[in-house]
């Protein structure tokens, strides 16, 4: 039986995600099919659908793929702000993005609106608390502000980095965001 937990299944799952990315490589996203998918991967469109609702669901499991990933890296800070805060980490987080590049180019283009939601999470945990402390800022409705901008450019930068081809290093993007930061 093919369960999630089975080789074979992750094997065909991952077959379909770089298949994905190598035909958004050829042409815009918005026109790859399953059916390509299916003919280019060499599986059956029942095997597709047996992982994926759509083209849709496909990029935003993978999206929940490389949040959770990023999440890992940030549960190995000392605190999930801390880890936007330090060009270490962030220059770690921005590596990882790097080397998922073609996926992050399709996610933060297209998608924008789920790599938003996704960075959201940080709300409750990390910014409205780092902001109450290191600035003084009681009202929620200002703090939301505050996270909504910096959330608008880091995504920006990341996504403008992608389309650049990415030519700073992981490294020094990080210090260019970290300098956009008021300081405490």
């Amino acid at each position: 039986m093919n369960t999630k937990n089975n080789q074979r299944y992750q094997d065909t799952e991952k077959l379909i995600q770089n298949t994905l990315l190598s035909l958004a490589q050829e042409k815009d996203i918005h026109k790859v099919t399953v059916r390509a998918i299916c003919e280019t991967a060499h599986i059956n469109r029942s095997s597709f659908y047996l992982h994926y609702l759509d083209i849709h669901d496909l990029i935003y499991k993978m999206g929940l793929e490389m949040m959770n990933d990023v999440g890992t890296m940030m549960r190995r800070s000392e605190s999930v702000i801390d880890f936007f805060l330090t060009p270490e980490s962030m220059a770690q987080m921005i590596s990882y993005v790097k080397e998922h590049r073609a996926f992050f180019d399709i996610y933060l283009t297209h998608y924008a609106a789920a790599a938003s939601e996704s960075f959201s999470l940080l709300w409750e945990n990390a910014a409205k608390p780092y902001m109450q402390d290191h600035y003084n800022i009681i009202d929620e409705e200002e703090m939301w502000y505050h996270f909504s901008f910096f959330k608008a450019g880091f995504i920006s930068v990341l996504g403008e980095w992608i389309h650049r081809g990415c030519p700073e290093t992981p490294e020094k993007l990080a210090e260019i965001i970290l300098r956009s930061l008021p300081t405490v």
